[in-house]
C-alpha cells in the first residue's frame, strides 16, 4: 500500500488524527514524499543501523494538513464489517 492510500485509510474511513512516520536523514527522497504529503517535523530520534547510530526526523501529518492536500480518494470495500477490529 503506498502512503496516500494508507493516510486515505486512516484518516477518511479510520478517523485518526495524525499519522506519524520517522525518516533517516540522509534518505532524501523519502524526506522529499513525505514533506510533500503535507508531512512537518516533530522532532527526532536516534535508531541503529548495523553498527552505527543514526537520526532520523519524525514527521507528522495532521488530519487537516491531509485535507488541504488530498486530490483523490482510493475506493475502499469492507470497510463497514471492518471498523469493530480496530475499534471503531
Amino acid at each position: 500500500m503506498d502512503r496516500r492510500r494508507s493516510r486515505t485509510l486512516a484518516f477518511d474511513h479510520l478517523d485518526a488524527r495524525a499519522a506519524r512516520t520517522e525518516v533517516f536523514q540522509d534518505n532524501h527522497a523519502s524526506q522529499g514524499v513525505s514533506r510533500k504529503l503535507g508531512y512537518e517535523h516533530d522532532g527526532i530520534s536516534v535508531d541503529a543501523r548495523g553498527d552505527e547510530a543514526v537520526v532520523s526526523d519524525r514527521l507528522r501529518l495532521t488530519r487537516q494538513k491531509w485535507a488541504q492536500r488530498n486530490g483523490r480518494a482510493a475506493r475502499v470495500d469492507g470497510m463497514t464489517a471492518c471498523r469493530p477490529m480496530f475499534g471503531l
